[in-house]
């Protein structure tokens, strides 16, 4: 089984005292903290999740498909002999009992939860006349459902934290996207998925701020994952054609020799959105996109 590397590797975690870049961080941003990270088996949830281990945070590790949540899980604890810092909760966050099974789950094996990241997604790309109904409720449901439901599960949670403790700031980070912002050329369905999800959080920073719990949402550019991947097979679900992600990328000024960007640049906001950074942050929509949008 593949190790985790340390101070090798920025694209899976960071030296929590300086970056490969020879920068000096603040090391244990989160430390006590317990995070629940869903779609965190795989792509820019897992750089989150070992970005937040390696910054002091025990992870709930999340996805539908329990074989590479589990082995994620299992991966970073052989990293952390001294200490249990995750464990594996699969489950289609479009089921609500199922949340509310992995978020009780949690709770009993951590006895908290502090932060919550709602980045589960995916896309279907069909141009919008070509766009069936089972494509865009499928898209609707897995990003606006998943993130309701996850959400709705640990606010109970977190009320109870935050009435106890006068200085407990509750981390709630959803993932939108560049095509929420600005839409994008067949992703109707997503761009409503993704667009729906910024007023949502904005809707919960208004009700719950009184009770110091901060939501926020990062809208991530073109990133390199499977998901935006070369699709070499029109029949894949997942990928882009070649042209499209050309033209994604040359539109990206921050892109050389055809790399776009990395999970780890968005793990790297989602950790100053889930830390004590940003306690005086709610309500707000950071766009990580390389400069497409300025």
């Amino acid at each position: 089984m593949q190790k985790l590397e340390k101070k090798t590797d920025k694209s899976k975690v960071i030296n929590a005292h300086i970056s490969n870049n020879g920068i000096k961080m603040i090391p244990g941003l989160l430390n006590g903290k317990v995070a629940l990270i869903t779609g965190s088996s795989d792509g820019i949830g897992r750089s989150i999740a070992e970005v937040f281990v390696e910054h002091g945070a025990k992870v709930v590790i999340n996805g539908r498909n329990p074989d590479p949540c589990h082995n994620l899980a299992s991966l970073i604890n052989q990293e952390c002999s001294d200490d249990v810092k995750a464990i594996a909760c699969p489950c289609d966050v479009m089921d609500q009992k199922a949340v509310q099974n992995m978020v009780d789950e949690a709770i009993d094996t951590f006895g908290k939860i502090d932060i919550v990241v709602n980045n589960a997604g995916t896309s279907r790309d069909a141009l919008i006349h070509k766009m069936s109904d089972k494509l865009l409720r499928f898209i609707i449901d897995l990003a606006i459902k998943g993130t309701y439901n996850t959400t709705k599960a640990i606010i109970p949670h977190f009320l109870d934290e935050t009435k106890h403790s006068k200085d407990a700031f509750k981390k709630i980070i959803n993932f939108s996207s560049t095509s929420g912002v600005s839409g994008n050329v067949g992703q109707t369905n997503y761009a409503l998925a993704k667009g729906g999800i910024i007023g949502y959080s904005k809707a919960c920073a208004r009700e719950l701020c009184l009770e110091r719990i901060n939501i926020n949402v990062v809208a991530p550019g073109f990133t390199h994952t499977r998901m935006t991947a070369l699709k070499e097979d029109p029949n894949d679900e997942l990928g882009v054609p070649e042209g499209v992600r050309n033209t994604a990328l040359a539109a990206t000024p921050f892109v050389r020799n055809g790399r776009a960007g990395e999970p780890h640049h968005n793990a790297w906001v989602v950790l100053f959105l889930a830390s004590y950074l940003s306690d005086w942050i709610t309500g707000q929509v950071l766009t990580i996109d390389g400069g497409l949008y300025i």
